[in-house]
């Protein structure tokens, strides 16, 4: 697990260790709190202490019941996707990979800002 501080804490599970890394770069930049993880945690590992996740869809589908597991944690998502557009899963924001530009920020200040709008964590 690779963890840097920062205010908003975001939690980062990509499998693959370049694209997580280079998440990893940007969000620092950006003066976020990271906490990268390979997989899933377990749900009596997660952290309550998280603002935001960031999750690539093949962590989800590398676990079963990784899509319930995550949306358990109530905690604003944004979704990376090879195909997906954003709002074809409800309630979530996706980014299409390969990142490009500003993308991924956007996405997770928009997250933050809609669970802040809606406390129940869906987007609208």
């Amino acid at each position: 697990m690779d963890e840097s501080s920062g205010g908003t804490r975001i939690l980062v599970v990509v499998p693959d260790a370049p694209i997580r890394q280079s998440i990893l770069f940007v969000l620092e930049t950006e003066g976020f709190g990271i906490v990268s993880l390979e997989q899933l945690p377990e749900p009596a590992a997660s952290d309550p202490g998280f603002d935001c996740a960031v999750v690539d869809e093949d962590a989800i589908r590398a676990l079963p019941g990784g899509w319930k597991r995550l949306r358990a944690t109530g905690l604003p998502l944004v979704l990376l996707v090879d195909r997906l557009e954003d709002g074809a899963v409800d309630g979530v924001h996706s980014v299409r990979k390969p990142l490009l530009g500003s993308a991924l920020v956007e996405a997770i200040r928009t997250a933050l800002g809609d669970s802040r709008r809606h406390p129940d964590g869906a987007a609208t």
